[in-house]
């Protein structure tokens, strides 16, 4: 199984952006050869390297997505709990 998180580049590097996943604190990840990013870009980052480059849309439907998942689990978890 792959794990893969959305962020958004706040910096630019030769080989190296920092991307911001939604926590304020910028994290290196690798660019991808293929792919050209710019700051401002949402990109999905999965080990460490940004594999592709996302719309703004995407973006914030993953977010949700995401955010959908975190409920889900702390609800699981909760009645686990019990």
């Amino acid at each position: 199984m792959c794990i893969s998180i959305t962020a958004r580049v706040v910096q630019v590097g030769d080989m190296i952006a920092l991307a911001d996943f939604g926590n304020g604190e910028p994290t290196p990840a690798l660019i991808n050869a293929n792919e050209e990013v710019r700051e401002g870009d949402y990109v999905i980052v999965s080990y460490g390297m940004i594999i592709q480059k996302i719309s703004e849309k995407e973006y914030l439907e993953l977010l949700n997505y995401e955010r959908q998942i975190r409920e889900l689990s702390l609800a699981s978890l909760s009645r686990q709990d019990k």
